[in-house]
């Protein structure tokens, strides 16, 4: 605006000046003729101070004065544009961080801190521009490829080993002019997407992966948007991720009815499509040459020389790992007592499953509960915001034990959370008893699914119920919980209505379960209506169970289509179904196929069927392999089934063995086997005790052999032993002769 003025003051002060000039006579000698050059000189004077007074204005004189000229649609054009950024910088503010005059900046703008990489010691720039230099890591050449392609790359690892500092150096190697966006959580990145306000080649920065993955938040659909499949993105989202938070999800995804599935469905999917290359683990210490290249960063800088030769690893000395659990752990006095007691209480807010910043009001309400009861009540204790000023306060320059945020709340650090979780921190194994009310009390119906879910996996299943039934009002799954509570309670009608109103509400998690336990009620015509919808809905981890579903009631052609899709997705535990459909449709190389399968799955209990199908095709010496294999993998039901076989192909000194096992493991079939065996070898005392064994438990076959045997005793001399209450009337069981 300023330059605009200099300009109007120049182009106009000039041309009146010159026709003041004229009209006064300083000029005389140029109009030495007379007035009437002296009058042009004027006039022409006075229409350049005129012209120039519009040039000077601008645009937007031209505009009324001559509406159509091409001054006018550059004007437009102008103003169009500004509108548009306008419009992109509010839907951003607010949503995105770090913004620059309202506009996303460029990766090389933002400083290192500021996208969360940890100060290391003796760093004391607000950028980190005294961090120390990066050392480079083996993983770099997998994540600029995944960089340099697009798409999504996740980096895991521990705590405090690196795993921002790695993306952000990949990404100012090779994307430092690009746009970096950092959404403030994942509601605010699909609404952002949805705007229209992420760039084309834009760079998303998903530190704490986990954080993004809530309700409303990333999932694949969302990241197809960011990231279309089928042709190189520029667009890349780097994710961080710690070990513990991956480990959850990646063992929930081989789950369909606990509770993990149920919180972050859409979460796991999304995790689970990010493998090979794109997937990086950042290991907490340096290989040889990683050593190496920090030994040559060393000369320069004093730390990192210090780090290479650290006990407790190169990047947790740097991140001050070893000093932060000095602070909380080892110390005396009042301040000390009370930071420890706030360090404690926002430390089991993570454990007890709340992960955002925690009020500093309820801190001060719980931190007594972590102090010895000799210090809760004395005088000489500092106050909160004394201590937590003691718990803000960087540890040899690099992080701090409670991280402050905005709105009066605080943060405990990733590292003091990994630590507690491993047994090595001043806290106990349980969280206190005393924070989980009062941390469901004070938090919104959003948070409460968390915390309802660490409850349950600590076996407190009341917080766990009353935490779901306050999440239910604001997210659907919650009632899915709940539903799963009460089926393991044994309340199964209660579960029933809460499957029933979350998949009314859509949920299609609750839509597969419902079907489930309609199946395991015997109410198979409804489980199979119900897992048509969660199928139709996308429910992949329902297709296997309307596979096994049509099996059981021997709609093999239908079974067989979903079986297949569910074997192909992954789902290991439909494979045993599909090798006895494709059996029983007479493609026993097929069915073999799977059978084998479902072994290597780890399905002992399939190389009974695959057995029996050997035995059925004639090939009863790889039949007796495979029965073998089941009985030394401890499945005991097949051992007189083995014997059996043994026996038939007159190996009959193995056979009595593993008759003489089931019959003390109590199969009343070997023990009639056995008697059989042991009576054709003249061993007839001994046969008799298991022959009466068998014909107690009423069997027919083993009470006819000993009355045989017994009268052919008689006949022989021998004394009798008596024959007592063969219950020859139940129907012969045996499966071998």
């Amino acid at each position: 605006m300023k330059r605009r003025w200099w300009r109007v003051a120049l182009a106009v002060v000039a041309p009146v000046a010159a026709a003041l000039s004229v009209r006064f006579g300083q000029f005389d000698w140029l109009v030495a003729d007379g007035g009437t050059v002296r009058n042009v000189m004027e006039g022409l004077s006075w229409l350049a101070a005129v012209v120039a007074l519009l040039w000077a204005v601008g645009p937007p004189v031209w505009r009324w004065i001559v509406p159509d000229s091409r001054v006018s649609q550059g004007t437009a054009a102008i103003v169009h544009d500004q509108v548009a950024t306008l419009d992109r910088a509010n839907h951003l503010v607010g949503r995105a961080l770090h913004l620059v005059d309202g506009h996303l900046p460029e990766v090389g703008q933002v400083g290192l801190l500021q996208v969360r990489v940890k100060p290391a010691i003796d760093t004391h720039s607000e950028d980190g521009s005294d961090l120390p230099p990066y050392v480079g890591r083996d993983l770099d050449e997998d994540l600029e490829w995944a960089i340099a392609t697009g798409g999504m790359v996740l980096l895991h690892g521990r705590a405090a080993v690196g795993k921002s500092r790695a993306g952000i150096e990949a990404l100012r190697r090779l994307r430092q002019h690009d746009p970096l966006l950092i959404p403030r959580d994942g509601p605010a990145l699909r609404e952002l997407v949805a705007a229209g306000a992420v760039p084309d080649g834009a760079v998303v920065w998903l530190d704490d992966l986990e954080l993004y993955l809530a309700a409303d938040g990333l999932d694949l659909a969302l990241l197809q948007q960011l990231c279309p499949a089928g042709r190189l993105s520029r667009t890349v989202v780097v994710a961080t991720m710690r070990d513990e938070e991956l480990a959850r999800h990646t063992i929930a995804s081989t789950e369909f009815d606990r509770v993990d599935a149920r919180i972050d469905r859409a979460a796991i999917d999304l995790i689970a499509q990010v493998q090979g290359r794109r997937r990086i683990p950042v290991a907490a210490a340096l290989s040889a040459s990683e050593r190496e290249r920090a030994q040559q960063v060393g000369e320069r800088d004093g730390r990192v020389r210090r780090a290479v030769q650290a006990p407790e690893g190169f990047a947790e000395y740097l991140a001050a790992g070893t000093a932060m659990m000095g602070r909380w752990s080892i110390g005396d006095g009042p301040l000390f007592m009370v930071g420890q007691a706030l360090i404690s209480a926002a430390v089991d807010c993570r454990r007890a499953g709340y992960h955002k910043p925690v009020s500093i009001t309820l801190l001060g309400e719980l931190h007594r509960h972590y102090m010895a009861p000799t210090w809760r009540h004395r005088d000489d204790l500092p106050t909160i915001a004394e201590a937590l000023r003691w718990t803000h306060q960087p540890v040899l320059g690099a992080s701090s034990c409670l991280q402050p945020r905005s709105q009066s709340t605080a943060l405990a650090s990733d590292y003091l959370l990994d630590r507690s979780r491993s047994g090595q921190s001043p806290l106990p194994e349980r969280v206190n008893d005393i924070l989980w009310l009062r941390l469901l009390d004070s938090s919104a119906a959003v948070d409460a699914i968390s915390i309802g879910n660490a409850a349950y996996h600590a076996d407190l299943v009341d917080i766990a119920q009353a935490a779901w039934e306050k999440a239910s009002t604001a997210n659907v799954r919650a009632l899915v919980n709940l539903g799963i509570l009460m089926k393991e309670k044994g309340c199964e009608d209660e579960a029933e209505k809460l499957y029933h109103a979350a998949a009314d509400a859509g949920d299609t998690i609750a839509m597969g379960l419902v079907g489930m336990l309609l199946m395991e009620r015997g109410r198979d015509d409804e489980s199979l209506d119900y897992l048509r919808r969660a199928v139709e809905a996308g429910e992949t981890k329902a297709t296997g169970l309307l596979g096994m579903m049509l099996a059981k009631q021997r709609r093999d052609d239908e079974a067989l289509g979903y079986l297949r899709r569910a074997a192909d997705a992954g789902e290991t535990n439909v494979l045993g179904t599909l090798g006895i459909t494709l059996e029983r449709q007479g493609h026993y190389d097929e069915a073999a196929e799977f059978y084998r399968r479902a072994v290597d799955a780890g399905d002992t209990k399939v190389l009974n069927f695959m057995s029996k199908m050997l035995v059925r095709q004639g090939r009863e010496d790889e039949a007796i392999e495979y029965l073998r294999r089941a009985v030394d993998a401890g499945e005991t039901e097949n051992v007189g089934a083995l014997g059996g076989l043994l026996a038939k192909r007159g190996r009959e000194e193995e056979a009595m063995d593993y008759f003489r096992s089931a019959a003390d493991a109590g199969d009343v079939n070997a023990m009639a086997a056995l008697g059989g065996l042991l009576a054709k070898r003249g061993r007839e005392e001994e046969a008799m005790g298991y022959l009466r064994s068998a014909a107690d438990a009423g069997h027919m076959k083993a009470a006819q052999i000993l009355a045989m045997l017994q009268s052919l005793l008689q006949e022989a001399g021998e004394a009798l032993v008596p024959i007592d209450d063969v219950a020859a009337e139940k129907p012969d069981e045996s499966r071998t002769d």
